[in-house]
């Protein structure tokens, strides 16, 4: 019998067959690109980095042997050089999935004193991780000012990386035409480099692939992955077949597919790159699927999940879920089949939103450029007209000179207005929805939240719990450990109850050391039951973080719909009364309001 649990563990990426282009992809091509780099200097050090930095992709295991050694040597390295090993060091993050580790990387780069090069690669780094995060917006900018200093990269390597870059970020935005025409530029200019060449081609064959525009049989792919091959690129000859492999399985020949990723799977997984072995795994999971070949679709269905979950952000999984619910619906398993159903469902709508996110920012970036040229072209025109009016009258030139002098400061001062607007909006809008020492709902928004969540739970007669905590001895620890030990235990407290919640729990600080937990679809044992652990996992807290050593107790007062009613004020009033009574009984104990008079 399969653990349902399982099934619930594992979040998912929206996913459909014809437009998806998965973080997986997006990670094999960005972290793989041709950037050929400039040397460090002569000396033993900078040469060490270059040859690092030349096998980042091919040979990550050996990468990463070189980088634990350069790190011993940094007191010895140049400023230069200490900023190539923080680059390095940014890319190994990256390359493994600790993304934002390696995000304030790039960031101190890009805003230090760095060479060109060095700023220009962590700039392209962001896109990448902008990407991977589906940040697209930020990355829609950081690509902006990443073309923007592409004319003043000498390097071809590095300008190489720019439209690599600008390539692998429009075929994700879905803007495949665009993804096209710089994996062409790409081509062209790297003509004379193997790895240029794999890259141009897998980044050509991705966005062919997205605009429907190859089949499966098609030269090119073999053309691809031969160049691919012979300059010793594993992961990006893997992603060529997984395209390849993907279209064999939509035009319905699935013992194809299973041949292709057989056949590079021992090699991509000698690679240890966990994105692209859970969408090798997905991918054979379904092609099993269609050759009725049911448990061996089932088991890569399941290392697939796994695998997505491992690698972070990703959508093998969203594949291996709809496997897994055709093999438990098939089975008989309809408890198992819902779960993966259910899943796969929640992925699709989300995958819509995500479409809406990037097209948006899209027409947000297209409508800034036309603007900038717009405001550009105005300028230059205005210019012209101030040149032919000081031809005409000279006298008139300087107050012609006043006009737009007074207009420029009008127009900066309502600039710099609307912008601190802006910010002052969105500062209130966090201090009014969230309490600013824990992170968790304000009273107000705690309110707002919980009335809706009663409303639809009263319409649709489901169950709802709530949960009130106090702090014990809250003042002692003020007044011996200190205002400084009290806030760390106050955020401590934040912080394992939303550890400890599954994402359906409304979770906010109604007052100085109480906390409310309102729970829909949750009946009062299941509530008390979540209080106990949470009561047991205060008291075993470390609280040496703090600076102090101390044992970290609340009292807990549970009360459900089915006795308070469904309104929070009388639903938080019994509540508050469990919770007292928990204190009368000696603290550190959980209370039902079905317990009281």
């Amino acid at each position: 019998m399969t653990k349902r649990i399982k099934l619930h563990s594992y979040k998912l990426w929206p996913a459909r067959r014809h437009l998806r282009l998965s973080g997986r992809r997006l990670i094999c091509a960005l972290l793989c690109l041709i950037a050929s780099t400039a040397a460090q200097g002569s000396d033993e050090l900078g040469e060490a980095l270059q040859r690092s930095d030349e096998i980042r992709s091919s040979s990550p295991g050996q990468f990463s042997a070189m980088l634990r050694k350069l790190e011993l040597r940094r007191t010895d390295m140049s400023a230069a050089e200490q900023d190539y090993l923080s680059y390095l060091l940014a890319y190994e993050h990256s390359f493994n999935g600790r993304l934002e580790k390696a995000r304030s990387i790039y960031q101190e780069l890009v805003q230090s004193s760095a060479v060109l090069e060095i700023r220009f690669r962590a700039l392209t780094s962001l896109v990448n991780t902008n990407a991977i995060k589906r940040e697209w917006s930020q990355g829609a900018e950081n690509l902006r000012q990443t073309l923007q200093l592409l004319p003043q990269i000498k390097d071809d390597g590095f300008y190489v990386h720019g439209l690599a870059v600008a390539a692998v970020f429009y075929n994700l935005l879905g803007q495949y035409q665009q993804g096209l025409h710089f994996a062409t530029r790409l081509r062209e200019k790297g003509h004379n480099d193997g790895r240029s060449l794999c890259f141009a081609d897998q980044l050509s064959l991705q966005a062919l692939f997205g605009l429907k525009r190859i089949e499966a049989t098609d030269r090119a792919f073999a053309q691809a992955l031969n160049i691919c091959r012979e300059a010793n690129e594993p992961v990006g000859a893997s992603a060529i077949l997984s395209y390849q492999a993907e279209l064999y399985i939509n035009e319905g020949k699935p013992q194809q597919a299973l041949e292709l990723l057989l056949h590079q799977l021992p090699q991509m997984e000698s690679t240890r790159y966990a994105p692209m072995i859970a969408s090798y795994y997905s991918l054979l999971a379904e092609a099993y699927w269609r050759t009725d070949e049911p448990e061996l679709a089932k088991e890569f269905a399941i290392q697939a999940v796994a695998g997505g979950a491992e690698a972070g952000k990703g959508d093998p999984s969203i594949r291996a879920f709809r496997v897994l619910y055709q093999y438990y619906r098939q089975s008989g398993d309809l408890d198992a089949a819902l779960d993966a159903y259910i899943q796969y469902s929640e992925a699709d709508k989300a995958f819509l939103d995500e479409i809406r996110a990037k097209t948006l920012a899209f027409q947000l970036a297209e409508h800034q450029s036309v603007e900038q040229k717009n405001r550009i072209a105005l300028l230059d025109e205005q210019n012209k007209l101030l040149k032919v009016k000081q031809q005409l009258a000279e006298t008139e030139s300087h107050n012609h000179k006043l006009l737009i002098a007074a207009l420029f400061c009008v127009i900066t001062l309502l600039l710099t207005w609307g912008y601190q607007s802006w910010k002052t909006q969105k500062r209130l809008r966090e201090l009014a929805e969230f309490d600013c020492l824990t992170g968790i709902f304000s009273r107000g928004h705690f309110t707002q939240v919980g009335l809706s969540a009663l409303e639809y739970c009263k319409l649709q007669q489901l169950p709802v719990s709530c949960i009130m905590l106090d702090l014990d001895n809250f003042k002692r620890i003020n007044d011996t450990k200190g205002h400084k030990t009290g806030d760390w235990a106050l955020r401590e407290v934040a912080r394992i109850a939303r550890n400890l919640c599954n994402g359906k729990e409304i979770l906010g600080r109604i007052g100085g050391e109480e906390f409310c937990l309102l729970m829909p679809e949750t009946r009062i044992d299941k509530a008390i039951a979540f209080a106990e652990i949470l009561r047991e996992l205060l008291e075993q807290a470390d609280t040496s973080d703090s600076g102090h050593s101390f044992t970290l107790t609340a009292s807990f007062g549970v009360s459900e719909a089915a006795i308070s009613g469904y309104q929070l004020e009388t639903l938080l009033a019994d509540t508050d009364k469990a919770m007292y009574q928990a204190k009368k009984n000696g603290r550190n104990q959980v209370c039902s309001a079905a317990d009281i008079p």
